[in-house]
């Protein structure tokens, strides 16, 4: 049987690596949904324009002038379609990480009250 002491510090690593995806899930969902906020306004914007104005991407550090308003409207709504879905799979994994942690700390604990018993 492994060393209780070990068996925690292993315990330990797994919680911090869990603690680490989880931070790094909430990072890419902060981005996404900034991306997401930004591609609405944008959106809003095109709709308050009049259709005569001239609509202008930006590539890079390039500008240049839209033809097709429709299809950059229709490409900014995709754009906003995926990144609400990329969040929603990000939500599912921040979830299912959050569990697995807090089993792991349930675990944790266990194991402590178990080798704190012993002694």
């Amino acid at each position: 049987m492994e060393n209780p002491s070990n068996m925690i510090q292993n315990k330990i690593k797994q919680a911090q690596q869990l603690e680490l995806q989880i931070e790094q899930l909430m990072n890419q969902k902060y981005q996404l949904d900034t991306r997401v906020k930004e591609l609405e306004r944008t959106l809003k914007e095109l709709e308050s324009v009049k259709p005569e104005s001239a609509v202008y991407k930006a590539v890079g550090p390039i500008l240049y002038k839209v033809e097709d308003r429709k299809k950059l409207v229709d490409e900014l709504e995709e754009q906003k379609e995926l990144s609400a879905v990329r969040i929603k799979t990000l939500e599912k994994n921040q979830k299912t990480l959050e569990e697995k942690y807090k089993e792991l700390e349930a675990s944790l604990k266990k194991t402590y009250q178990e080798a704190k018993g012993s002694n």
